[in-house]
């Protein structure tokens, strides 16, 4: 699994990145094995977008309207996810 710049352990600090053609930097938070908190930075205030998971070699991330399955990078993910949402 290529992790990048995820936090992969408890207490570690929040990574903000900026993807391509996400508009906001997001912010990517470690919340247990394999899962993390998805947010997007407006300003001072972060705006959540889900959780990203990875599960059987793909990245899915899950929100209230349900789980998608995307593929091994989690960036690639994050931004099919920020892009489809809007």
């Amino acid at each position: 699994m290529l992790l990048g710049r995820l936090p992969t352990h408890a207490g570690a600090a929040p990574v903000e990145v900026r993807l391509p053609r996400s508009r906001f930097p997001v912010a990517i938070s470690f919340e247990s094995s394999d899962t993390w908190s998805i947010a997007e930075r407006f300003g001072e205030q972060l705006v959540s977008h889900g959780r990203l998971a990875y599960r059987a070699g793909a990245f899915v991330v899950r929100t209230a309207a349900g789980t998608t399955r995307y593929g091994p990078s989690w960036q690639a993910a994050v931004t099919a996810h920020l892009l489809r949402r809007g």
